[in-house]
């Protein structure tokens, strides 16, 4: 049993009982104008309550979708508890993704009313108004915005919207879709993944019993709230034990922010550490000799004293006393980065690397992997003071059961599964079979302890280091719809980028040999052709034109040889056998991430 219960019904209930009891302290924080400023629990409570009565108003019901298309920000939680204590359903987008994806989003999800921050987001989806054909109306939550009756979709601002009276959250319960959350597939474009009420709650609850934060805890919100980690743990997870939330104003502020919020909590992606770590181990190799040598002993001796505190043992004198001295004076500006105050710093969307890992167990930065997909509303396991294993992503939550099926792959139950993909029964019945286990598609290994490993995916996405969820398939296929790319194979999980091994079609390539400078002769003669080279970076510009940045092709390699069965590249059914193009392309694949 979890040693905390929630026992709301619905977000939105939870959050008006807390908004009831803390009142006038701060639940949400930003900085405006070089200084922090404090949003009480009272004041957000009472700007949804009249934002829900402009929504209902306007009339948007129970089960309609709203779309949010905003940074992290107190206006991101105002729309969704006015829409969810209405009980309508949130489709969360990315600032960062391209157009097409945006427009497929709230298309599919069939939301009427897309809520709005900023002047550049508003006009990316006025951009999109012809791609939109079922949206209502676009509510701008930013002061100043312009309203223009004549558009085909109107913009109404969020002062018009919110100076009716306050209308309280109505009852529901937790089967009640909350929110479709859309992620990326192996196959065809993303799917939203329906998250009950209950699937949520459920998820907090298990996230709390782990971590056991209280009112007194302040996290700093880096990931952005469309994330389903944020968005549960950061945010649902945070609002119920009663906490505070400090916004960060952007990646280049998180350094900062972080010294002067003093969080307790910080969840990450490895993408940030990575960042630590790497100016460090810059600063180390351009010390001088003493100095190096001090810094591998100090981390030396940290290793060991850290796999004795992960397993529950004790740090005996002769590791505790030369931590004394290596705690002052070589990982005291390491855990100082992150404010001093950090009780847990956890890192999830993606596998963090080891050699990191180690490194910030030995400064004693309380640093925590976990694991989880969108599907199971996201968190399944995670790492705990005193029961951390390096190389596994923790023991499942109390209330997630985990087992492995004969084939290895990992297969997940309980209250936080989700209820299936919006529209798509097939899918839906693929991903939970008929006894509610969830096939996440990861093969895993469970030892003895009950902690997981993941080893490989049964199902292809890429995942990059900056959290990312990219399907390569879907992107291979776009990029060989090139007449002049054969085959193509998309590279880059757990790194910071996408790459690209590029097959070109030699056949019709001839057509271009003259216009574009390019000399006739030997496939492996032409891929080094600095001509061709050009030709395709051409292409490859126009391929990433309408995709986010994320998705974009950074690097690419022209490779001579088709990928092909003889060499066990392909299936006999021709599908692309990644790892073992990966294998025999080691060298080019290391080139293009500068290695």
């Amino acid at each position: 049993m979890p040693r905390v219960k929630v026992t709301d019904d619905t977000l939105s209930q939870a959050f008006e009982v807390r908004a009831a009891r803390f009142q006038d302290r701060a639940f949400l924080r930003e900085k405006s104008a070089g200084r922090w400023r404090d949003r009480s629990w009272r004041e957000i409570a009472d700007a949804s309550a009249r934002l829900r009565t402009g929504l209902i108003g306007a009339g948007i019901r129970a089960g309609d979708r709203v779309a949010i298309l905003a940074e992290n920000s107190p206006q991101w939680v105002i729309a969704d508890q006015a829409v969810l204590g209405m009980g309508g359903v949130i489709a969360p987008l990315y600032t960062t993704s391209g157009g097409e994806e945006t427009a497929h989003v709230i298309n599919d999800s069939g939301a009427r009313v897309v809520a709005v921050r900023g002047d550049e987001l508003l006009k990316k989806i006025i951009a999109l108004e012809p791609q939109l054909p079922r949206l209502e109306r676009i509510i701008a939550l930013h002061p100043d915005a312009t309203d223009d009756a004549a558009r085909a979709i109107p913009i109404h601002r969020i002062e018009t919207l919110s100076a009716a009276p306050p209308t309280p959250a109505r009852a529901g319960s937790r089967a009640d879709l909350a929110t479709l959350i859309y992620t990326s597939g192996t196959t065809g474009p993303s799917k939203g993944v329906m998250l009950t009420h209950g699937n949520l709650l459920a998820n907090c609850e298990g996230s709390l019993d782990a971590l056991l934060l209280d009112e007194h805890d302040t996290i700093l919100s880096i990931l952005p709230i469309a994330h389903s980690f944020e968005r549960s743990a950061g945010y649902y997870t945070v609002m119920i034990c009663g906490g505070t939330i400090a916004y960060a104003e952007g990646l280049g502020q998180i350094a900062a922010n972080l010294l002067e919020i003093k969080p307790t909590v910080v969840l990450t992606v490895p993408r940030l550490l990575e960042v630590v770590h790497n100016r460090v181990m810059r600063t180390v190799a351009d010390s001088g000799a003493a100095k190096r040598a001090l810094f591998k002993a100090a981390t030396s001796i940290g290793e060991r004293a850290a796999w004795r505190r992960h397993r529950g043992m004790r740090v005996g004198p002769h590791l505790a006393i030369p931590m004394a001295l290596f705690r002052r004076i070589v990982f005291a500006r390491v855990r100082g980065t992150f404010g001093g105050r950090l009780r847990y710093l956890i890192s999830g969307g993606a596998p963090l690397a080891i050699e990191i890992f180690k490194f910030l167990s030995a400064a004693e930065v309380p640093i925590y992997e976990g694991y989880g997909l969108t599907e199971a509303a996201p968190v399944v396991s995670v790492n705990l003071p005193e029961r951390t294993r390096i190389g596994t992503v923790g023991r499942p939550l109390c209330n997630v059961e985990a087992v492995t099926a004969d084939d290895g792959e990992l297969l997940l139950r309980g209250d936080n599964i989700m209820a299936g993909y919006f529209g798509r029964p097939d899918d839906s019945r693929d991903a939970v079979d008929s006894d509610g286990w969830l096939h996440t598609g990861d093969i895993a290994r469970i030892d003895a302890d009950g902690f997981i490993s993941i080893t490989d995916r049964k199902k292809e996405i890429i995942v990059l280091s900056g959290g990312k969820n990219i399907s390569p398939a879907n992107l291979e296929a776009r990029l060989e719809a090139d007449p002049l790319i054969a085959q193509a194979c998309v590279i880059g999980d757990r790194r910071k980028h996408l790459a690209a091994l590029i097959v070109p079609d030699f056949d019709q390539i001839a057509g271009h040999l003259k216009p574009d400078g390019l000399a006739k002769g030997r496939p492996e003669d032409l891929v080094a052709d600095p001509a061709m080279r050009t030709l395709f970076q051409k292409r490859i510009r126009e391929f990433n034109r309408p995709l986010s940045d994320v998705e974009a092709i950074t690097a690419f390699t022209l490779i001579a040889r088709p990928f092909s069965q003889e060499n066990g590249e392909l299936t006999p059914t021709m599908k692309l056998r990644r790892r073992v193009v990966q294998m025999h392309y080691q060298e080019q694949i290391e080139s293009m991430y500068g290695g």
